[in-house]
């Protein structure tokens, strides 16, 4: 068991560096913007002309190389909702160019939410911790290496040009098996869930694709996918499989749940009926996973709907039509969106099922 974590760990370690490659040097020399915290020590001036506000700000730079350097910035309010009013103690970001003369010079950004989001992140864990104790610890370890995974290893493959879909399930099966076995250890519940995690993406993963393909989705619907055109580098990305590679991440969580809700309930009619039938024992899984299969399509369907709510409100607001609706890229995206990760996570079922009693019957046989 601890061969297998430390094997965890090494594969967090070892596959970002694998991931970003030769080029990431460069990447990040050529093309990072600097972004320093702030905060405002002084108002210095408030100017009216007609409807703009034009603030004069003294500030102090909190990080990096110009910690503690004071200099003067200007907020332009043009009295719109996006606004943001300073006053004296607020903490901002800015960025930084120089000038001709190799002199920095500070740009507002936005409000520094640094603070808040460490402390909204501090009580999160605290309360995990407090409640779980060694398990919620457990599932902190296993959250923060699944992220890693994510963000460190996924990510920089996939902005390198590499296939997304294929990278997209290999990863979310590497989340799968780093957190049931830091949680749950390496047994036949585990195992298992492992199993239907793995089939119910791969299969809802497929399934999303042809669809998308017989429904000519190109991964153009969002303003960030198309913001990927103007990476440096000339990187060529796979926009549809982009969108499905996001379909497959955004469903695991579901699946995660439904595949252990299903193996843990087993594990427990089994411990304490030892002598059950194998048929009494599928069909007490199937009807588990039917019972657990409602809710969760409906935590799926509800999470897209609402993720494009203000999307279908401006569509309704102009009076479109349903037809004319239906067919527009961004909601075809996200019904497939849902859809599809609702295959995911009942193909999720019966393999977690059919998985426990195969795993089952080796034990007996041994």
């Amino acid at each position: 068991m601890v061969g297998v974590k430390l094997l965890f760990f090494l594969l967090i370690f070892f596959l970002p560096l694998n991931a970003y490659g030769a080029d990431r040097g460069v990447l990040v020399e050529e093309y990072q913007v600097n972004i320093y915290r702030a905060r405002v020590i002084e108002v210095v001036e408030e100017r009216e002309f007609r409807d703009t506000v034009i603030q004069t700000l003294r500030i102090r730079i909190l990080n990096r190389d110009f910690i503690n350097h004071e200099t003067t910035i200007t907020n332009t309010l043009v009295g719109n909702p996006y606004d943001i009013r300073l006053r004296r103690g607020n903490r901002i970001t800015t960025h930084m160019e120089f000038s001709a003369d190799n002199e920095p010079l500070f740009f507002f950004h936005g409000y520094d939410r640094t603070l808040p989001l460490f402390f909204l992140v501090l009580f999160f864990a605290v309360c995990i911790i407090a409640l779980g104790r060694l398990k919620g610890v457990k599932a902190l370890i296993s959250l923060i290496i699944i992220i890693s995974l994510i963000v460190f290893g996924l990510i920089p493959l996939l902005i390198r040009g590499h296939n997304p879909i294929v990278f997209s399930i290999v990863t979310c099966i590497l989340a799968s098996v780093v957190f049931f076995g830091i949680y749950y250890g390496v047994g036949r519940k585990s195992i298992s869930a492992i199993i239907g995690v793995s089939g119910g993406l791969l299969i809802g993963g497929i399934i999303a694709y042809l669809f998308g393909v017989f429904a000519r989705i190109a991964g153009f619907s969002h303003g960030d996918a198309q913001m990927l055109q103007y990476l440096p580098h000339g990187y060529a990305f796979d926009f549809r499989g982009l969108l499905f590679a996001g379909i497959i991440i955004g469903a695991l969580g579901a699946c995660m749940d439904v595949a252990i809700s299903i193996a843990s309930a087993l594990t427990e009619i089994k411990l304490h009926n030892p002598t059950i039938q194998k048929k009494e024992l599928i069909e007490s899984g199937f009807n588990i996973g039917r019972d657990i299969m409602g809710s969760m399509v409906n935590t799926l369907v509800l999470a897209y709907t609402g993720g494009s709510l203000a999307t279908v409100m401006i569509f309704m607001g102009f009076d479109m039509g349903f037809s004319e609706i239906i067919n527009l890229e961004s909601i075809s995206t996200e019904i497939v969106r849902a859809i599809a990760g609702s295959l995911g996570l009942l193909f999720a079922i019966p393999l977690t099922v059919f998985a426990f009693i195969f795993l089952d019957n080796e034990k007996e046989d041994r």
